[in-house]
């Protein structure tokens, strides 16, 4: 065994979607450097994005689940590791001024290598082409159109009406210099046409196939942004919090029946309807 603690995270990759796995690499990585520990992880997309060579995890601790203990309430604020020599399981997308104290070492943690680095600067380039002020969407469906009647999950997972978008745009676009408007989405046929006013940009318009990860190209586009609106959801939230340029951050929120103003920094990562504190 390493002369240092270790914590591990064996279902990273597999537990959720790359907006989960941000958020829980991000949590082991923050909570390991905080407490000066070592970290072992099992295989994700991050190894290939980011260039993590973190080692395979091999021992066996026992698990900890996030929901299960008071001392993740503050959990970066002990004198000493609470936990080493564990195994953590949970999505750990805590209100983010948890993680805002450590905003540098969080974003130097998703830096594109420089091979995908490359590719993704060509793919900005030619949109930044096309405007100087990137106004970049994601509208998520997919998943979230199955949520509808499920109790508890139907307060997180919506997808939001188009119109909150629109009715923003019509307010917002008159007072950018030149703007090009991007679209994500994880179904871009089912809502592209109703931004067909703003000639929309997307990823395929500008990126070849990127078949290493299809989403990253609109994740990447997204923390690149000048102006961002984004879903509900912790994709479009992780890449604003790596967003450097963005002038404006907006979000599509039911409690206020629109697209609002937040800080990616001072925010719950998902807003449940009728809750606007934070948890």
């Amino acid at each position: 065994m390493s002369e240092k603690p270790i914590v591990t995270m064996n279902t990273l990759g597999e537990m959720g979607r790359f907006g989960n796995q941000f958020f829980q690499y991000a949590f082991l990585r923050t909570y390991a450097n905080i407490y000066n520990l070592e970290v072992e992880t099992s295989k994700w997309i991050g190894q290939y994005l980011f260039g993590h060579n973190d080692p395979p995890t091999t021992h066996q601790f026992k698990t900890i689940n996030e929901y299960d203990h008071p001392l993740f309430k503050n959990i970066f604020s002990y004198e000493k590791p609470p936990f080493k020599n564990v195994n953590f399981w949970g999505f750990f997308q805590f209100h983010t001024k948890v993680y805002a104290p450590y905003k540098d070492y969080f974003r130097s943690l998703f830096q594109p290598v420089d091979s995908v680095k490359a590719i993704m600067e060509k793919g900005e380039a030619i949109l930044r082409s096309k405007g100087k002020t990137i106004v970049a969407l994601h509208i998520r469906r997919g998943d979230y159109k199955g949520y509808g009647n499920v109790e508890g999950l139907s307060k997180i997972f919506y997808p939001a009406p188009t119109t909150w978008y629109k009715n923003w745009l019509k307010n917002i676009w008159p007072t950018l210099d030149n703007p090009v408007l991007f679209v994500a989405s994880d179904e871009l046929i089912d809502v592209l046409d109703d931004f067909k006013e703003y000639y929309p940009v997307t990823s395929k318009d500008i990126f070849d196939n990127f078949s290493p990860a299809d989403y990253y190209p609109d994740f990447y586009i997204l923390s690149k942004s000048d102006i961002m609106a984004i879903s509900n959801s912790s994709f479009s939230f992780a890449a604003s919090m790596l967003n450097e340029n963005c002038k404006g951050f907006y979000r599509a929120d039911y409690n206020h029946n629109g697209v609002v103003p937040y800080d990616p920094w001072s925010s719950q990562v998902l807003v449940n309807r009728h809750l606007i504190e934070p948890y």
